[in-house]
């Protein structure tokens, strides 16, 4: 009896159809492992674009007034 039962575990477990079965339901499983415990990251928030600071006036310098002729 003991030898008839291993000889028909393996022949159920080297059977095409098992071995397809059971890794189809891996991936199954996998996947929905993957759908439930995925978290959406939170979208970076942007940095404000500052206005770049006004350059300092210009200071022109006064040239001595030439003397009229």
């Amino acid at each position: 009896m003991k030898i008839s039962m291993i000889s028909l575990c393996l022949n159920v477990i080297s059977d095409g159809r098992v071995i397809f079965i059971t890794i189809l339901s891996l991936i199954a499983i996998s996947l929905a492992n993957y759908v439930v415990n995925y978290r959406k990251r939170p979208p970076r928030p942007k940095k404000a674009k500052t206005a770049p600071a006004p350059k300092p006036a210009e200071v022109k310098k006064e040239e001595p007034a030439e003397e009229a002729e």
